[in-house]
């Protein structure tokens, strides 16, 4: 690290991100000699952001919506996960070379244990093709998932995320279909886990969601945070139904994230705590 090193969150729009206040509230504990900033920017403008952060004194960064899968693109290495799914929400730079990395995955596995779900589940249905799903899936199935089912608005983006994993996972059972109220209903049948990963809980609620097809005995978890949880998640409780929102994960992700750029081990449960007082008074 220099006098002052940088870290970032790029994407676009990121307005709703706790990850500054996260990170820096982490930083200013350990007196570490680092700020962590937001960038928000269009699509196009990353492969010239990133030409500026290989030259300035940028330790790492965060990536999210909409930029997860070109930053992987770009980088000059890249993780197991990232070559598999292609998408980064990590970056790490040394001597002007970017390394992708995906903590998605592996805080989602997080905060499901945190919830006393575990870590393995039989029958899954990812609800969105998108970056994150994809880190999502790639750690599902490599925690031993029997079944995997992707539900996409463009299907095609399903199918591809599909016959990626298939080969590297032959024990997983993969099928892509289109993201429909009644495909929906067909597919939440003997699920052990559904995950909601599309980005419509950043713009508004769904619409037309078949609250009535998610099983008592299903987990579901909504990738997306907001203050007092999402409308799904408060309405799948209602129902007795295990729901959690991205909060836990985005913490945990975090908290991989720290150790990636700076060696050090700090818990996910000091980052969430720090994201839950950062919504109570937002």
């Amino acid at each position: 690290m220099g006098p002052e090193s940088l870290l970032f969150i790029v994407g676009h729009p990121l307005s709703h991100s706790l990850s500054p206040a996260m990170h820096n509230a982490v930083i200013a504990r350990l007196g570490l000699p680092l700020r962590y900033v937001g960038i928000d920017i269009p699509r196009v403008v990353l492969p010239d952001f990133f030409r500026v952060v290989r030259e300035g004194n940028f330790l790492g960064g965060n990536v999210t919506i909409p930029h997860k899968e070109e930053a992987a693109s770009l980088a000059d290495e890249k993780s197991e996960a990232v070559e598999v799914c292609g998408a980064a929400n990590v970056i790490c730079i040394r001597k002007g070379k970017l390394r992708a990395e995906n903590t998605d995955g592996h805080g989602f596995l997080d905060a499901a244990a945190d919830a006393g779900w575990g870590r393995r589940f039989r029958r899954v249905v990812l609800l969105g093709a998108g970056g994150s799903a994809r880190g999502i899936a790639f750690e599902l199935c490599r925690a031993g998932a029997k079944e995997m089912t992707i539900l996409n608005r463009h299907p095609s983006r399903g199918e591809e995320i599909a016959s990626i994993l298939s080969p590297r996972f032959p024990g997983t059972a993969m099928s892509a279909g289109e993201l429909n109220p009644a495909r929906m209903i067909e597919e939440f049948r003997g699920a052990d886990l559904v995950v909601q990963c599309t980005s419509l809980g950043l713009f508004g609620d769904w619409e037309h969601f078949p609250l009535e097809g998610v099983e008592k005995t299903t987990r579901f978890a909504d990738i997306i945070y907001r203050r007092g949880g999402t409308a799904l998640v408060r309405l799948l409780k209602k129902r007795g139904i295990s729901a959690i929102d991205g909060l836990a994960m985005l913490a945990h992700q975090a908290a991989r994230s720290f150790f990636l750029w700076t060696g050090k081990r700090v818990p996910g449960e000091e980052f969430l705590s720090v994201a839950r007082k950062t919504i109570a008074v937002g």
